[in-house]
């Protein structure tokens, strides 16, 4: 027959094994709460992020569409700007030619401008070195 000790070791194992069944079945039923709380949480967080980013889309795209309008804006500005640096420019030059005395180079730079496209300070410019050089002549 078999010692009385090795029966109360075989049973101290099985009632060990039972216990650490038990406490796995216990953690393993929590953890899967857990699990199922964790993913309906995920889950409406990922449902407002995409709304929130809906959201966000679309005040983006109306900044967008105002910034373009803008930009068309400004860049219609900037080419006004240049066409009237150029005739600044072109004024400016055919002063500096008139005051030299080359009153052909001035007269030339001038007619090279058309007279109704100018502001109105940039037609008294006009207008004295014009003036000046049909007295000059």
């Amino acid at each position: 027959m078999a010692n009385k000790n090795d029966n109360k070791s075989l049973f101290l194992y099985t009632s060990l094994i039972f216990i650490v069944a038990i406490l796995l079945i216990i953690l393993s039923f929590s953890g899967q709460i857990n699990l199922q709380k964790n993913r309906t949480q995920i889950e409406s967080n990922s449902e407002n992020q995409n709304s929130g980013i809906t959201e966000r889309a679309a005040v983006l795209s109306e900044e967008n569409k105002n910034l373009i309008e803008e930009n068309n804006k400004l860049k219609a500005e900037n080419k006004e700007l240049q066409e009237k640096q150029t005739i600044n420019d072109i004024l400016l030059s055919a002063n500096g030619y008139f005051i030299l005395g080359d009153n052909a180079k001035a007269y030339e730079m001038i007619n090279a401008v058309i007279y109704d496209n100018l502001s109105a300070d940039q037609k008294i410019i006009y207008d004295n070195i014009k003036s000046g050089i049909d007295k000059a002549e």
